[in-house]
């Protein structure tokens, strides 16, 4: 199922059970089917912000920088509102791709944060803005006339996990990850199985019950399924 066949309620239903979760479960998921998802090196830059969305995607290229000013961030005019942009500057960390007044439109646009495979700027405005922001890190020298605009909407890469137009972009104080479009509800309720399991094992341990006893009774080898599926231990 691709972004594009999701109906708007079941966009809205899957942001909803999202913004209960975090990367953790969420990842534990993914692991159970086999995807790789994780953005590696991507990391939260305004503290207690999450964000959650469907990727916008933007590719960026260098430029000599001689050429001079290439409007390389013109794109945001697009962005559907309730978006995740993630931009991809090939990891690069010398070239910002983002800044206060991205930032801006951004908020006046409704767009639910920003995961750049690079670096960005005027870090004070963006978390004044409490502008959920995830990048490589941080630095002040625009790339305004050292990279351009590639292209929109198409599969970018960022350490080794492809993020296509459309995914489900989650992230929070953990780090980033995107979910396939097409998995997105199954991964949600595995998610939500392993969030459940934790807690039990955590209850359970509180009731008195050793660590290992409450991994056991609660089949913390199967956690990102319900309980009712689960397989009996045969300890």
């Amino acid at each position: 199922m691709s972004h594009s066949s999701l109906s708007e309620q079941q966009r809205a239903s899957l942001l909803e059970q999202c913004a209960a979760l975090d990367t953790a479960s969420l990842s534990d998921a993914l692991d159970s089917l086999g995807i790789d998802a994780g953005l590696l090196g991507i990391v939260q830059q305004v503290p207690g912000t999450r964000c959650s969305g469907f990727a916008f995607t933007v590719l960026y290229e260098p430029v000599d920088h001689s050429d001079g000013f290439k409007n390389a961030a013109n794109y945001i005019d697009e962005v559907p509102p309730g978006s995740v942009v993630v931009s991809s500057n090939a990891g690069r960390l010398d070239a910002t791709v983002w800044g206060d007044i991205l930032t801006h439109v951004a908020v006046q646009r409704n767009v639910r944060g920003t995961v750049i495979d690079g670096v960005a700027r005027d870090l004070d405005t963006v978390t004044r803005l409490q502008y959920p922001l995830f990048s490589r890190g941080r630095f002040m020298q625009s790339g305004k006339n050292r990279v351009q605009l590639k292209a929109t909407q198409v599969p970018v890469e960022i350490g080794g996990v492809t993020v296509n137009p459309g995914d489900l972009i989650v992230g929070d104080a953990s780090g980033c990850l995107v979910i396939p479009a097409d998995k997105a509800e199954e991964v949600i309720q595995r998610a939500i199985a392993v969030e459940n399991t934790e807690r039990d094992i955590i209850a359970s341990v509180g009731q008195g019950l050793s660590l290992a006893e409450a991994r056991r009774l609660h089949r913390y080898d199967q956690p990102w399924l319900a309980a009712a599926a689960k397989t009996p231990s045969a300890a």
